[in-house]
């Protein structure tokens, strides 16, 4: 016994430095209390802490106060680019709470994501923000996963259709002949506008519809504007209300991977460090809370939904080959002229880059094996027509 009570407070004396900074940083945190985080009605919101040696201790994230008057930032991104991913990354990186430009009530929430121009998003937040971090993701998979949302939310259009569905969100993906369906339909004009969604920050707000498409849809008889049309008008929110030229364009494929996730983390915390009312955590911790937040926020996303393999929702060739055509169109584009030098084309660029090798990989593997082309059929996209009609996804403006 004796001999075991001087084993235990030798193993004790050998306790690391390192364990106990760790620890004794955390007690000094409670206790060495600033004005930031307590008011008298308690708790208001907590930063992750950062630890010595680049440790760190996530904490959730929480809503600004009420009488807070923080420095504002906008994340947009295409429907299904991975909102979810980016806003859990921002909450474990400032402590603040992401809100939503659908439940947008006035108060400067500091930090708030859409998906507008998308006919999918709204712009409610007024003139309460400042700048925009661009979130972009592969339109190989961004567009398919846009399907699956719309799959899980039963087509819905109005925010009461939605709401109804809103835990069926990153529950499951579409049936396969349902993707089929919505693909056919719908490609052409959604990889448009995963384009003009980007073009539309990257150049201060250029409006591709028409002043009377008030949604946005580009239905008949309106229609979105062309290359031969510009320069394009510019939406009067991003003259009037805020600058919507990003600050950061971040690749939703970057932040997800291991070998380059903390760095555009870390592009993130340059553009909201020593901002008014914004919180960061130490450049040192990036690291660990990029690690941890994907260990303690749970919030399921889009790798969470169950169902047949994200793979199999893929594309023909040919349209395999415009959206290699369009990336390429978007890289030419970004990478010349006085977008040459410009440190946020160059990032845009970058994940250009690294979509097209991944569609040219896809290219060369179903060209070897392609499926059959089916024999014309004249009936086929009025059935698409009708099909889509039929789950409330028809034309708008229809009379």
């Amino acid at each position: 016994m004796e001999q075991n009570t001087e084993y235990q407070r030798k193993n004790f004396r050998k306790l690391s430095k390192h364990r106990f900074v760790k620890y004794a940083a955390l007690v000094a945190f409670f206790f060495v209390i600033d004005k930031q985080f307590f008011s008298f009605q308690g708790l208001r919101r907590q930063l992750s802490i950062s630890l010595p040696q680049g440790d760190c201790i996530w904490t959730e994230g929480r809503q600004l106060p009420l009488d807070s008057n923080p420095y504002g930032t906008l994340l947009a991104s295409y429907p299904s680019g991975g909102m979810r991913d980016l806003w859990k990354q921002v909450e474990g990186l400032t402590g603040i709470k992401v809100g939503d430009a659908y439940w947008f009530g006035g108060e400067q929430v500091g930090i708030i994501k859409t998906q507008y121009p998308h006919y999918e998003g709204i712009w409610s937040y007024g003139a309460t923000l400042d700048q925009v971090i661009l979130l972009v993701r592969n339109p190989r998979w961004n567009i398919p996963a846009f399907h699956h949302y719309l799959h899980e939310v039963n087509y819905g259009q109005t925010f009461e259709e939605v709401y109804e569905h809103m835990y069926d969100i990153f529950s499951e993906r579409s049936p396969l002949e349902e993707w089929i369906k919505w693909r056919d339909l719908n490609f052409e004009n959604e990889l448009n506008l995963w384009a003009y969604f980007i073009d539309f920050y990257m150049e201060g707000g250029s409006q591709y519809w028409e002043d009377l498409d008030v949604n946005r849809v580009g239905h008949k008889p309106l229609y979105f504007r062309n290359e031969t049309e510009r320069p394009w008008p510019m939406d009067e929110r991003c003259t009037d209300c805020m600058n919507c030229v990003p600050a950061k364009v971040i690749s939703y494929e970057k932040l997800k991977d291991n070998s380059t996730g903390p760095e555009e983390l870390r592009k993130i915390a340059e553009a909201l460090r020593d901002k008014e009312g914004m919180t960061v955590i130490s450049d040192d911790s990036i690291e660990c809370i990029w690690q941890d937040t994907w260990t303690h926020n749970t919030a399921p996303s889009n790798d969470d939904r169950g169902g047949l393999p994200e793979a199999d929702f893929g594309f023909t060739n040919l349209q395999l080959e415009e959206i290699y055509n369009t990336l390429n169109e978007m890289k030419s584009k970004y990478s010349s002229g006085s977008w040459a030098t410009d440190p946020v084309a160059m990032d845009l660029v970058s994940a250009f880059n690294m979509y097209i090798a991944e569609i040219t990989v896809e290219i060369a593997v179903q060209s070897i094996d392609p499926a059959p082309t089916p024999s014309p059929d004249p009936s086929y996209y009025q059935s698409l027509v009708d099909w889509y009609e039929g789950v409330g996804r028809g034309n708008r403006y229809s009379v």
